[in-house]
């Protein structure tokens, strides 16, 4: 009897535990993503890649695997197995075979599997590595991009430690194949020749409707630095002719040939490359060489999805204020429409069809899970495909709404506002404000259980925290003028923006404004680390990988002409410029506790100026802790990492503001 009761009061134990933490971080590394939606020529079924975390004694990962499933969502079926990657699945021109890459031989190699059953084929035995792939229209070959390998020189130096090398010299460049699947040599691999052997480092391509040419983007290497000033040439398979056809100091990036070959539209930046300056897409006429641009859209700053099947039309998406959109531009470059008009979720990774007659994407809102859909092409009509979520179907997510207020100089500005798990009107509760990357980044209305990033807002809101994701001026989704209102004056009117919108929340009556925080990571972390130096109102700080001294930043990361874009100067120009601008400047006046997280592998934002910041604030006597991340570049990518984020966040706003006490 006594063993029973004690296995019953167990059981009591975790029910309560389950009910209370629906959204601990632990559930939230749980959500499933999905991507690479993609349906058949025919419309008539639908690949899809989901990804899962991976934990076990010896292993931290995601995994992704490849299903596919009819147009209505019936007869889910996973098409790989086991513990190693497979994705970017794609349909053959017929609807017979599909593509996908795998990691299961230890490279990434291209594997070919028929629609109507068997097993899969691997097609490529690479030494390192596919990485993005198409079929040529006729089915007959896949064109791939693969890095140069090291050679067995090269390997037998690095074993021997006789590894040093001159940086920015003897880079591998990333080149472009064609592999034949109607052709085999005499050992019975399929024949694929290099296409690309000059110094081409291709980041993109797409084949002419003919099969005899491949329009392929490239920079002068894969450093970030050269790349982005990407240009676009014309290579003829028989002869490896090589014609360029947009070569300025703008970013020329993912050719698109029309369903009859005539033109070629592609994405442009300004000319030179201006980070966070507007963007759009230009045509190339095949036949005379000519070019224009298309209509500008609302933002300047998107993506192409496709030619409409008629050829008279580009599909663009890019972010509208919280949400986002896809237009229709007519290649006139007089025309443009909303394709989703009234639309008020967050759809991405839009693809269309090889028949260009339906788009499929995933979809979100804040209080839905991402799962992927299926529309016509004519109009916007989502139909779910997946339920990977079904899961948490019962499980309450927090209200979360859009909130707007004046900020500096009058301007508008919004944000996005998440209440607490039970929230009840006129109650004052800890409030944490949350500013994000970039810094054209956007919050938009992504779920808030499944960004899997350091912040799990459902995590604060479930623990008794109003959060606040506002998009002050240097954001997307509001216009071009919007996003570069921000230049030379990080940390001024954008500071001032954050400052109103916190205010905006306390006169609300939700915030209590003796249990504020703040977080944010890479421009947010530049962000959080200027306001505790700035302001002693938050009572407790986490900063992600940030930005904390700019000539330091300018001269160590991986992006050359990011800052100068900005400060319209390098740091010997004007060192005040910078110095005034940087957060370290001003730590003598920080007294928030702060936590520092920062991945050990970060070449964007170095680690060094995490351990800049917490040396000056540890010196000073100010509470600091610095979580390290061995392995991982800017942000966590291994779930372990991950997990540790959202729970130290969680627990470190807990220990200051909140009713439990972490540590």
């Amino acid at each position: 009897m006594k063993k029973l009761l004690t296995i019953l009061f167990s059981l009591v134990l975790v029910y309560n535990t389950t009910a209370q933490t629906n959204w601990s971080p632990e559930q939230c590394l749980k959500i499933k993503n999905i991507s690479s939606v993609r349906i058949s020529p025919d419309a008539a079924k639908v690949l899809y890649t989901v990804r899962e975390a991976v934990m076990t004694d010896d292993r931290s990962e995601y995994v992704n695997q490849v299903w596919l499933c009819n147009a209505d969502g019936s007869n889910a079926v996973q098409l790989t197995k086991g513990d190693k990657n497979s994705s970017n699945p794609k349909w053959s021109p017929d609807g017979k075979w599909i593509a996908f890459t795998s990691s299961r031989d230890g490279k990434n190699n291209l594997y070919v599997l028929p629609v109507a059953g068997g097993e899969a084929e691997k097609i490529t035995d690479v030494k390192s590595g596919v990485g993005d792939y198409d079929w040529r229209h006729d089915g007959n070959a896949i064109a791939f991009i693969m890095a140069d390998h090291a050679e067995s020189k090269e390997e037998k130096d690095k074993k021997a430690k006789n590894d040093w090398y001159f940086m920015d010299e003897e880079i591998k460049q990333n080149r472009l194949y064609v592999l034949w699947l109607d052709k085999k040599d005499t050992a019975g691999k399929y024949v694929q020749k290099k296409i690309t052997t000059e110094n081409y480092n291709v980041n993109g391509f797409d084949w002419s409707a003919d099969g005899k040419q491949i329009a392929f983007s490239h920079g002068k290497s894969p450093e970030v630095n050269d790349n982005v000033y990407s240009n676009i040439s014309l290579i003829d398979i028989g002869t490896g002719a090589v014609k360029s056809i947009a070569n300025t100091n703008a970013g020329e990036t993912n050719p698109q040939f029309s369903p009859d070959g005539k033109h070629i539209v592609y994405y442009c930046t300004a000319d030179p490359v201006d980070w966070s300056g507007p963007r759009h897409a230009r045509i190339y006429s095949v036949a005379d060489g000519k070019t224009w641009r298309l209509k500008a859209t609302p933002d300047e700053n998107g993506s192409i999805i496709g030619w409409t099947p008629d050829g008279k039309n580009i599909l663009w998406s890019e972010a509208n204020r919280t949400f986002s959109s896809v237009y229709v531009l007519g290649i006139d470059g007089k025309s443009i429409t909303e394709w989703n008009k009234g639309s008020k979720d967050l759809i991405g990774a839009v693809t269309l069809n090889s028949t260009g007659t339906h788009l499929a994407f995933v979809l979100q809102n804040s209080s839905q899970l991402p799962e992927a859909y299926i529309s016509s092409g004519s109009n916007f009509s989502p139909v779910k495909v997946t339920n990977i979520n079904a899961s948490y179907a019962d499980k309450p997510l927090p209200k979360t709404e859009v909130v707007k207020w004046k900020g500096a100089d009058g301007k508008e500005i919004e944000g996005l506002l998440t209440y607490p798990l039970n929230y009840k009107p006129g109650q004052k509760v800890p409030f944490i404000l949350n500013v994000h990357g970039g810094p054209a980044g956007v919050f938009a209305q992504a779920c808030v259980a499944g960004n899997q990033g350091a912040y799990p807002i459902a995590s604060f809101a479930e623990a008794g925290y109003a959060v606040l994701r506002p998009n002050p001026r240097g954001s997307s989704g509001y216009g071009a003028e919007f996003r570069m209102a921000n230049r030379a004056d990080w940390g001024g009117k954008d500071y001032q923006d954050l400052m109103a919108g916190v205010d905006h929340v306390i006169k609300m009556g939700v915030a209590d404004e003796t249990k504020m925080g703040v977080m944010g990571w890479s421009y947010g972390g530049f962000m959080s680390s200027w306001i505790v130096g700035h302001t002693d109102r938050f009572k407790v700080a986490s900063i992600g990988a940030p930005v904390v001294d700019l000539s330091h930043q300018n001269l160590t990361d991986d992006i050359e002409g990011f800052l100068p874009s900005y400060f319209k100067a390098n740091p010997w120009d004007d060192w005040s410029k910078y110095d005034a601008h940087s957060p370290l400047r001003f730590v003598q006046n920080v007294k928030t506790p702060v936590m520092l997280q920062h991945g050990e592998a970060d070449a964007r934002v170095p680690f060094s100026n995490a351990v800049m910041f917490y040396n000056a604030l540890k010196r000073r006597n100010v509470p600091v802790r610095l979580l390290a991340l061995p392995r991982q570049p800017h942000g966590p990518q291994e779930p372990r990492m991950v997990l540790k984020t959202m729970q130290t966040n969680v627990e470190w706003f807990d220990k200051y503001i909140g009713e439990k006490k972490g540590f």
